[in-house]
């Protein structure tokens, strides 16, 4: 008789693999919603998914998916600040692209840690939390291409956004991200947001970037690619920040249905 090394488990002979209906999807089981306007695309968001977490959440936009997790505010180690420090690391899952990604390599994009940072430090009361830090963990699972890069900040900031307030962490306002493009071949300067198509996206060079508060009127962070003239990017970004508010319905809604959800849990326990 053979050894059996019980340290392996033997795989099976034959492997099938799975067939989705096209009608059928994760989706089907979760409310999504859409937004106003329906050349957009819907989104997706949903909180405390991740249980050792202090606060989390979950997102779908833009042929992005990000899941967050948010840990603290927990005591900093010396040197002791005034106001608690932000840590936020940015990974992109292996498999988030097609090519597939080097584990190690092309995981860590660290400029996409910078930019987050910069447009969430105005959103937290940094300064009710002296000597403590909170660090924030960005896993992007589904990324199309890299023209996508602009999705990741926009739709990483409101999830990062509802991630903090889940966790019930003090902030200013709820912070959300948006992207405005233009294209270039038309003389009317067709605006589009959130696009998908990879072609669509090199018509489309010139983008905005739009990190704002909507609730307060503020804007935390705006990112432009691309050659504008004045006019041309005061209207995209009005626009952004008009499709904003949109987001943060969105944004507080899921919010709203998460505390509702461990509530409801919390009476039948």
């Amino acid at each position: 008789m053979a050894t059996f090394d019980r340290r392996r488990i033997p795989a099976p002979e034959i492997s099938i693999p799975p067939i989705y209906e096209p009608e059928a999807g994760p989706s089907t089981k979760t409310k999504r919603v859409d937004r106003s306007d329906d050349d957009e695309s819907p989104i997706f968001l949903k909180t405390g998914l991740i249980s050792q977490a202090n606060g989390s959440g979950y997102i779908e936009a833009g042929g992005v998916k990000i899941a967050c997790s948010v840990y603290g505010p927990r005591p900093k180690a010396p040197p002791y600040t005034p106001q608690g420090t932000l840590n936020l690391e940015v990974k992109f899952a292996p498999f988030a692209s097609d090519p597939r990604r080097a584990p190690l390599r092309d995981t860590e994009p660290i400029h996409l840690s910078q930019l987050l940072t910069q447009s969430l430090i105005p959103l937290i009361k940094l300064d009710l939390l002296p000597k403590s830090s909170i660090d924030i963990f960005l896993l992007v699972l589904e990324s199309e291409s890299e023209s996508s890069v602009e999705n990741v900040l926009s739709n990483g900031l409101t999830v990062a956004s509802a991630a903090i307030a889940d966790a019930g962490i003090e902030m200013f306002g709820l912070g959300v991200g948006n992207v405005i493009t233009s294209s270039q071949k038309t003389d009317n300067q067709d605006q589009n947001q959130d696009q998908d198509d990879d072609e669509e996206h090199k018509n489309n060079e010139n983008k905005i970037l739009l990190g704002s508060i909507p609730a307060l009127g503020k804007i935390t962070n705006i990112t432009l690619k691309g050659q504008f003239d004045l006019n041309q990017a005061v209207d995209m970004i009005e626009k952004a920040f008009s499709e904003s508010k949109d987001t943060h319905t969105i944004l507080a809604q899921s919010l709203l249905e998460g505390a509702q959800e461990r509530g409801i849990g919390a009476e039948e326990e």
